[in-house]
C-alpha cells in the first residue's frame, strides 16, 4: 500500500478524515495547547497512585472523545510492551529489596510509572494525530516559524515512508536467503536490513532538499506568518475544553508541590 500525502495535506496512516467525533471539530490551536497543559499533568503526576488515577482519566476521556476503535487499535501494541516494562523491572531492576518469589515491588512500581506515563503520552499524541490533518498542524506551526512547521510536516509525513522501505527492504533480504532463527542471525540480519535503509533515507533527504531550494525555500528571510486570529477567537465553543485542561494541569502542580513540601 502506498502511503503518501493527498491534496488536502492528510497523511494516510495518521489522520483519519471520516472521524466525526466531537475532537474532531476543535480548532488545531486550542487542541495543541490543551494536550500540552494534559502532558504536563501527567509528567507532573505526584505518586504512582495519582499517576494512575490521570492516566485512567485521560484514557476514558480520549476514548470518548475521540474514534474509539482506531485508537484502541493503535494503543494496543504499547499496551503490551507497558506490560514487558512491568515484567522485567520487577524481576531484574537493581533497586528490588522488598521481593515476593522472583519480583521485587519497587522494581513493579517503578515499571508501573513508566509504563503508565507512556500510555498516557501514547494516548493524547494518537488523539491529536487522528484527529488533526497535517496540513492544519503544518499551519499552525509555521505561525511561529515556517521551519518548525516545515519540519514537523516532512517528520510526520516521513515515518509512514521509512516504515515502508523497512518491509521493503526485508522481503529483498528474505529473497536473498537471509535468516533469523537464532539471536545472532537476527542481529545479522537487523543490520543488513536497517543500512539500507539509512542510505535510502539520507538520499531521500537530500533529494528534498534539493527540491527546496529550486524551487526558492528560504529566499524571504523565514520571517514569521502573521497571525490572524486572536486568543479569544480560536477558543470559542471550546471554553471548558481548555478550561479541564488548565484545571488537571494546575491540579496536579498543586498536588506535586504538596508532596513535596510533606
Amino acid at each position: 500500500m502506498t502511503t503518501g500525502i493527498d491534496e488536502h495535506g492528510t497523511m494516510e496512516g495518521l489522520y483519519r478524515a471520516n472521524t466525526k467525533d466531537y475532537w474532531r471539530r476543535v480548532p488545531v490551536k486550542t487542541k495543541f495547547l490543551s494536550v500540552v497543559l494534559l502532558l504536563l499533568g501527567l509528567i507532573l503526576s505526584a505518586n504512582f497512585y495519582v499517576l494512575l488515577v490521570n492516566t485512567f482519566i485521560l484514557q476514558a476521556g480520549a476514548l470518548l472523545a475521540g474514534p474509539r476503535d482506531i485508537l484502541l487499535r493503535r494503543i494496543k501494541p504499547f499496551v503490551f510492551f507497558s506490560f514487558y516494562i512491568v515484567f522485567f523491572h520487577s524481576l531484574l531492576n537493581p533497586a528490588n529489596i522488598t521481593t515476593w518469589y522472583w519480583f521485587g515491588f519497587e522494581g513493579f512500581l517503578y515499571g508501573s510509572t513508566v509504563a503508565l506515563r507512556l500510555l498516557g503520552i501514547v494516548v493524547l499524541a494518537q488523539l491529536f494525530l487522528v484527529s488533526t490533518p497535517l496540513g492544519e498542524v503544518f499551519r499552525y506551526f509555521s505561525s511561529w516559524h515556517k521551519d518548525i512547521g516545515l519540519i514537523m510536516l516532512l517528520l510526520l509525513g516521513f515515518l509512514p515512508v521509512l516504515k515502508e522501505e523497512m518491509a521493503t527492504t526485508m522481503q529483498a533480504q528474505q529473497t536473498r536467503g537471509l535468516s533469523w532463527h537464532t539471536l545472532p542471525e537476527k542481529l545479522r540480519a537487523f543490520l543488513f536490513m536497517i543500512i539500507p535503509v539509512i542510505i535510502k533515507s539520507l538520499y531521500r533527504a537530500q533529494g528534498m532538499a534539493a527540491l527546496l531550494l529550486l524551487r526558492g525555500y528560504g529566499d524571504d528571510g523565514g520571517k514569521r506568518s502573521p497571525q490572524q486570529e486572536t486568543f479569544a477567537a480560536w477558543i470559542k465553543g471550546f471554553r471548558w475544553l481548555l478550561a479541564s485542561a488548565l484545571v488537571f494541569f494546575t491540579a496536579n502542580l498543586a498536588l506535586l508541590l504538596q508532596f513535596r513540601l510533606l
